[in-house]
């Protein structure tokens, strides 16, 4: 690389500096990112100082440049996206380059040899040595300076066929000796080394340049020549008068002499004595075999393998058209493999030839071929001369048809950008048959689609096998399987995987595994000799407007699996509309994945690499702001739930003003003690920055988003709980929102999940309402776990805590959550005590909370067999609960009131309202209610002689209490499917009675005496 000023050389001798100019230039004109910049120089590794490095090499580079042609033009740009090198076309040799080679190739075109020979010798005056030579380079200049070299060769082939036309054999030989040193692999220039020797009259200096061809061909790749390579050296032995050349005004390519009966030659250098019709061969010529090697390592893909073949063979129907088969996926996932694996498979049903050409649709820092390129690449492989190759892309469309017109042909189009750039090289004669890759869908292509995604885990561990070796995944399966689960069963993760671990047999997987585990460097990990996922990942973030480019790094902000529009528009800071455009260019990038309810999921690796461009293009500021609004986003959604199906907590506690938000826990479990205001961010206390849309519109739309989000919920909090204070308190203000939710809806998993994680940042940040608060739900769950001691405990030091901080509401529930713990153990005259001094106390601060202690005072009174009493206080916290709106507690009051007066044996008053429970479980998703009602039902329908809807009812209580984890629920529901399918003569209910009773015989069962009563009493 030479940089002159004025006549004068400009050293730049700092090899970064010249790497850093050298990616500039060549991108002239086009902002390079700085992320391209940085893996540019330091390949995948930088350090933490890349980026100020980096700003130091430009600043340097800004004083050694000349300044810009135009006085008024900056030479190096600034800009938010990256840096621009302005460079005039007179200024730069590449440039220059090309537009001589390409006046060359016009003036071909037009049968003008002369100028071609001019314009040609002016382009390859300009090359000194080897492109960039001198210029250390990363993973993008490679791809420049190997494509810059193609096109230099072919710049030199072409201008060595002009001289050899023109008779200048001496002066072909002379640059022909030098380019062979330098390119020793390039067949077609050691042919027509040959040919210029051969008529030079050197004919022993022709075999001589066939020997070191064979011997340079056989050591550096281990192959023999190929075949027109082998048929000019026997035309040079038989000193065949074909090799001459005539005087005729254009040239064409080179191949081997004729074979006898063809009726068109094919010499280097040679024209037909013979009328041509381009495209067509004459009997005996095979036609292009273009295909790449098939991959030696392929696992998996048996069904879309299967279906491509069984596509790519089938015969065309009566007016069928051509085979055409569309595979999409993501980057990485191994599209181009998986077709060129069916095109081997079937190329023996295409005997005129398999047409190959990578499309450069992501191919890293270059671009995508134009079709009239691709076309002109085709052209040429089925026989037509260059210079009979139209110019105009529509003409060469024609003629390419035309020249496939009756044969059968296959058509392996790999790398698409889209139908636009596909639409013209699809074959149209039904015999020939194509085959495309793209990462985006190509929906308005008249084409089969195969959507090519992720590898199984066993597919994987397969693939591991394959290039690990199978001694060493069999000896530590685990870690294959792990390190599967590392790569997201991502495969171009996996064949890095492999390919370094064959590199290195000294590791054991467990070791390499290790390496992985660390997300901050697995990317840095999984990358190998010519393969990097993070240039994958690049090619398609690098085709992203701005505004996506700025999406696609907030997820690098928030560790959730997937999100919605809703949370997506928070984190970038924009209307709904603005956020779904750039999810829908992500989707179309391949770089997200949409899934059901509208959601998108991103690749854990690609969420690896959305947070290391997130760290180099965002400030930490702007990071943590976008994490608040959405952690803010998530408390607004949530509070929007409950609020939908707890109306009456709106606003505050109590019902008198002034209380806060203190989300109870409905009748039938204890109650959610009042929690400390506050969180990440001002939007958190009421919802504020959310745009209104269809995403809660009623108390089951609230319940089947919250089924859907809370794993992102968890994830959301875990990340949280890791923060500062502001946004730590995420957890805690979350827990009262979504306690009842999670709970009813059987989530108790993900629920102990939050508690510890609420627990640890209370008592990390001294929140002791907020701890006391989260006690009660541990309590609940050691209690559930079958620890009733270790829950008592957690409920006492809960009630101390709300006694110390002074909170009187607060101080009432403790002792009802007491109470509710005493009627569980069965010490039902504590259970009576606690809950009426608890009712008392709240009735006198007026909080919302006394319909909760009114139910289970009802609960009490029913264990105690004052049904009567139990029926008044359930009706009474009915009304109560409908005044108030409060559809969770009327689900679970009314399911309590059908008990209730079955045990009464009221059937059709407990049919009713077992009836209108059922139906407000469904309605907000309340699950835990929802199997006792209808395992009541059943009993009410079994003694009105209807065991079919009884059994109905009990198919779905098993069901329910499998999806819970309920062993009571089980066992009961299978006690009770028993005696329905006895009274149908069903001949499962032996199955069903001995199930039961395996279950019932479990000590540790826990069973709910009230409903014991009811279902045993006509037993």
């Amino acid at each position: 690389m030479r940089i002159q000023a004025g006549g004068s050389a400009v050293r730049i001798t700092a090899p970064k500096q010249r790497t850093v100019l050298a990616m500039l230039l060549a991108r002239a004109g086009h902002v390079v990112p700085v992320r391209s910049l940085v893996t540019e120089v330091w390949d995948d590794r930088p350090p933490r100082s890349a980026v100020a490095n980096l700003r130091t090499y430009l600043t340097q580079l800004r004083k050694l440049l000349p300044p810009s042609a135009d006085p008024a033009a900056e030479r190096l740009v600034t800009s938010e996206a990256g840096y621009l090198l302005r460079v005039e076309p007179e200024e730069f040799d590449l440039f220059q380059f090309e537009e001589l080679s390409g006046r060359g190739g016009r003036a071909l075109a037009r049968r003008d040899p002369g100028a071609a020979l001019d314009a040609y010798g002016r382009a390859l005056s300009l090359w000194e040595g080897m492109a960039a030579e001198d210029v250390p380079l990363g993973p993008s200049l490679r791809e420049v300076v190997a494509r810059l070299t193609d096109r230099y060769l072919g710049v030199v082939e072409e201008h060595t066929e002009i001289q050899l036309l023109l008779g200048r054999y001496p002066e072909a030989v002379g640059r022909l000796r030098e380019v062979v040193a330098h390119y020793p692999l390039r067949e077609r220039l050691h042919g027509q080394l040959m040919v210029a020797l051969y008529r030079s009259g050197d004919v022993v200096g022709a075999l001589e340049a066939f020997a070191v061809a064979r011997r340079v061909l056989a050591e550096e790749l281990g192959i023999d020549p190929g075949p027109d390579l082998l048929r000019l050296h026997q035309a040079v032995l038989r000193r065949d008068a074909s090799l001459l050349a005539p005087p005729e005004p254009a040239p064409l390519p080179m191949a081997a002499p004729p074979e006898p009966g063809c009726r068109a030659a094919r010499c280097r250098g040679e024209r037909a004595p013979v009328e041509h019709v381009p495209g067509e061969r004459g009997p005996g010529e095979r036609g292009p075999r273009q295909l790449p090697l098939a991959p030696k390592v392929f696992v998996g893909r048996t069904a879309e393998l299967a279906r491509l073949r069984a596509a790519l063979t089938a015969d065309p129907g009566p007016g069928g058209g051509p085979a055409v088969l569309a595979l999409h996926g993501p980057g990485g996932t191994g599209k181009s493999a998986l077709a060129l694996r069916a095109a081997h498979a079937v190329a023996g049903r295409y005997p005129d030839g398999q047409l190959y050409v990578d499309l450069q649709g992501t191919s890293p820092g270059m671009q995508p071929l134009t079709p009239a390129e691709a076309l002109g690449r085709f052209l040429r492989a089925l026989g037509v001369p260059p210079d009979e190759v139209p110019a105009a892309a529509a003409e060469a469309a024609a003629l390419y048809q035309s020249s496939l017109a009756g044969r059968r042909v296959l058509v392996v189009l790999d790398n698409a950008v889209g139908a636009t750039q596909v639409a013209p090289l699809l074959p149209a004669d039904a015999g020939c048959a194509a085959l495309v890759t793209s990462r985006v869908a190509l929906t308005t292509m008249d084409a089969v689609p195969v959507a090519v995604g992720l590898l199984s885990e066993d597919d994987c561990v397969r693939m591991l096998t394959a290039l690990a070796g199978e001694h060493r995944v069999a000896a530590e399966p685990g870690a294959a399987a792990e390190i599967a689960r590392l790569c997201g069963c991502h495969p171009l993760a996996m064949r890095i995987a492999g390919a370094r671990l064959a590199a290195r047999p000294d590791w054991s997987l467990t070791r390499f595994g290790e390496r992985l585990r660390d997300h901050r460097d697995r990317l840095d990990e999984l990358r190998a000799p010519g393969l990097s996922l993070r240039s994958c990942f690049e090619a398609g973030y690098d085709t992203l407007t701005g505004a996506a480019q700025a999406a696609f790094r907030r997820f690098g902000v928030l560790d959730v699996p997937e999100m919605g529009v809703e949370l997506a528009a928070a984190l970038a800071g924009t209307g709904r509309k603005e956020a779904e455009a750039a999810l829908d260019e992500l989707a179309e990038a391949r770089l997200l994945e949409p899934v059901p309810e509208g959601r998108y999921r991103v690749h854990d690796l690609l969420r690896l690499f959305a947070v290391e461009l997130a760290a180099v293009h965002d400030r930490q500021r702007d990071r943590t702001r976008a994490l608040r609004r959405a952690l803010d986003a998530y408390l607004g959604l949530c509070r929007e739930m409950r609020d939908l199906l707890q109306p009456h907590l709106r606003g505050g506690g109590r019902r008198r003003s002034g209380g806060r938000d203190t989300a109870p826990q409905p009748g039938g479990g204890p109650g959610q003690a009042p929690q400390s205001g506050g969180g990440p961010g001002q939007a958190s206390q009421s919802g504020r920055g959310r745009e209104p849309g269809p995403l809660l519109n009623g108390p089951a739309a609230a319940v089947r988003w919250f089924d859907t989000e809370l794993r992102c919920l968890v994830a959301a909090a875990a990340q949280a709980t890791r923060g500062e204070p502001d946004v730590a308190r995420f957890v805690t203000e979350l827990m009262p929102l979504v306690k009842a939710v999670a709970m009813k809806g059987g989530h108790w998993r993900e629920l102990e999940t939050l508690s510890r994680l609420a627990i640890s940042v209370a008592r990390r940040h001294g929140d002791r309402p907020a701890e006391a608060a989260t006690l009660v739900t541990l309590g609940l769950l050691e209690w559930r776990a079958g620890r009733a001691e270790e829950a008592r405990d957690l409920m006492s030091r809960a009630l101390e805590l709300w006694r110390e901080v002074g909170d009187r509401e607060a101080e009432g529930l403790a002792l009802h959550n007491l109470g509710w713990l005493s009627m569980q153990t069965g010490d039902l005259g504590s259970a009576l005590d606690h809950i009426t001094a608890s009712l008392r106390l709240l009735e006198a601060h007026g909080s919302s909370r006394v319909g909760l202690v009114g139910h289970n005072l009802g609960e009490v009174l029913l264990r105690l067999g004052r049904h009567a009493e139990a029926v008044r206080r359930f009706e009474r916290c009915l009304a109560v609960r409908r005044a108030d709106g409060d559809l969770y507690g009327e689900s679970i009051t009314l399911a309590a009131l059908g008990r209730a007066y079955g045990l009464l044996d009221q059937r059709e008053r407990a049919l009713a309202a077992l009836e209108e429970a059922l139906a407000r479980c469904g309605e907000t998703g309340n699950r835990e209610d929802e199997w006792e009602a209808r395992l009541a039902r059943s009993e009410m329908l079994l003694r009105q002689g209807d065991p079919a809807a009884a059994e109905a009812d009990l198919v779905r209580v098993l069901e329910l209490t499998a999806r819970i984890g309920d062993p009571y629920g089980q066992a009961a529901g299978a006690r009770q499917l028993a005696r329905a399918r006895s009274a149908l003569a069903d001949p499962r209910a032996e199955a069903d009675a001995r199930r039961a009773g395996e279950l019932f015989a479990d000590r540790a069962l826990r069973r709910d005496p009230a409903l014991e009563r009811l279902l045993t009493a006509r037993m």
